[in-house]
């Protein structure tokens, strides 16, 4: 009996699930007056090398996708109306252990 049932099992189909990240890197530029910076010239930079250029919207927003995982070190700059300032950001491909 047990060998019928194991020989009319079908073959079992095994699959693999992935998931994907995507990071969107959102800045917003103001005054320190609290106006918004529309059409402030921004330079993004991966690991130091010019990687997007584009200006802020009327609301002082500049969105960019990050390609791929989107790791690694970034930076901007960001020029308008006789101002001028830098940052950085480092993402890490860190992954959360689950339990």
């Amino acid at each position: 009996m047990i060998i019928a049932a194991l020989l009319l099992a079908g073959a079992a189909s095994a699959h693999r699930m992935f998931v994907g990240q995507q990071i969107t890197l959102d800045l917003f530029v103001f005054y320190d007056d609290g106006s918004p910076a529309a059409n402030a010239e921004v330079k993004l930079y991966q690991e130091g090398a010019l990687f997007a250029q584009n200006v802020t919207d009327a609301t002082g927003r500049f969105t960019f996708t990050l390609p791929g995982k989107g790791t690694g070190d970034w930076s901007y700059e960001v020029e308008g109306g006789g101002h001028t300032e830098k940052g950085s950001i480092i993402i890490n491909n860190t992954l959360a252990k689950s339990r």
